[in-house]
């Protein structure tokens, strides 16, 4: 089930790069019949939970939000690619990184061989920027469930 999450995610996020709204990303994916409503629920919950906080965090520290961005050097441009760093741009425009999570994942995306670096992967790592554990869990998260539990 999780590589299922994964794909929606991705198709969360690449409708997110086409500026399409998260309704209309999920109408998209509801029309296509692909996932389960479990599968796609799971995936629009992880990226509520991750939005919420990030603004919950912004509160709870009474900063304003930072409208400062990371410039890339020479190096970090050439292993990222200008596509990918305009993607995740753009998911810190949408919310759904703040700016410590576009950092680590910078980090991250540093770590990987020399080759260009997909989409895909800059996915799983959001992925696991989402379940994130060591940040308070919102109440109500699906975060919070197990496999065993139901939903009335």
């Amino acid at each position: 089930m999780t590589n299922k999450i994964v794909e929606v995610l991705a198709k969360i996020l690449d409708g997110l790069n086409k500026n399409y709204t998260l309704d209309e990303v999920s109408k998209i994916i509801n029309k296509e019949k692909i996932y389960d409503n479990q599968t796609v629920g799971v995936a629009f919950s992880l990226v509520f939970d991750k939005v919420l906080s990030n603004k919950l965090k912004e509160e709870a520290n009474r900063k304003t939000p930072s409208k400062n961005f990371r410039l890339l050097d020479n190096h970090e441009l050439e292993v990222i690619g200008i596509d990918n760093y305009n993607y995740l741009i753009h998911l810190v425009n949408v919310g759904l990184l703040s700016n410590s999570d576009l950092e680590m994942t910078l980090e991250q995306i540093m770590m990987y061989p020399k080759e260009l670096i997909s989409k895909d992967d800059i996915n799983w790592i959001i992925l696991i920027s989402l379940i994130d554990f060591n940040t308070d869990i919102l109440p109500g998260s699906r975060v919070l469930l197990y496999s065993s539990d139901t939903i009335n």
